[in-house]
């Protein structure tokens, strides 16, 4: 999927989002499995750090979407992939609260 990503920027972003996704659904799954409250700080924790990173790539999407305008399509489907995790982050979140 990488390889449909012309600009570096997007190819990071893309990467990062993918890594955080599979870190956060394992991170979901093991506190599914062992019920501890360490590894729900844990994933807490990425979160707080997560969400500020997030926004710092979106920032750097949008100014490399206005430079790069042409490409609007390619830009359009990285924010969306950056974009997906919020709402799977709540899901988690959802599924972790009794």
């Amino acid at each position: 999927m990488i390889v449909i990503f012309k600009y570096k920027w997007n190819r990071v972003a893309v990467r990062i989002a993918t890594l955080s996704f599979i870190l956060g659904t394992m991170l979901m799954l093991t506190a599914l499995m062992a019920e501890n409250d360490f590894i729900i700080t844990l994933g807490i924790t990425f979160l707080v750090f997560y969400i500020p990173v997030t926004f710092i790539i979106l920032l750097i999407l949008f100014v490399n979407t206005m430079a790069n305008f042409k490409d609007i399509h390619e830009h359009i489907m990285t924010l969306i992939i950056v974009l997906m995790n919020f709402p799977i982050a709540l899901l988690y979140i959802y599924f972790l609260n009794p």
